[in-house]
């Protein structure tokens, strides 16, 4: 009988050693593919925020757009009245010239 214990002991060891090793091998492959996981967290989470930001520029530089276009919109209107008003008044000088001469 004490070759069937031997051989028990020699199998409960083989397991503990097994249980053991697969243990430490899948711990390690969890704990590993938590760091990982983690970095892609944080990865993402800088991502977010970049784009953020850059969606904010988008916003900030259409705002600036708007007030460009409505600036030069305004300008182009100052200029056409007042180029409207300088053709009338040499128009009226002219004409005025003109009576002045016959």
């Amino acid at each position: 009988m004490q070759g069937f214990d031997s051989l028990l002991a020699v199998l409960d060891s083989s397991s503990a050693s097994f249980n053991k090793q697969t243990n430490d091998v899948a711990t390690t492959e969890i704990d590993s593919k938590t760091a990982q996981i983690s970095q892609f967290s944080a990865s993402i989470a800088d991502k977010q925020k970049e784009i953020a930001n850059m969606q904010q520029q988008v916003q900030s530089m259409q705002s600036q757009v708007e007030a460009s276009k409505l600036k030069l919109q305004q300008v182009r209107a100052d200029f056409a009245a007042a180029y409207a008003r300088r053709k009338a008044e040499i128009q009226q000088q002219r004409r005025e010239f003109e009576n002045i001469l016959r």
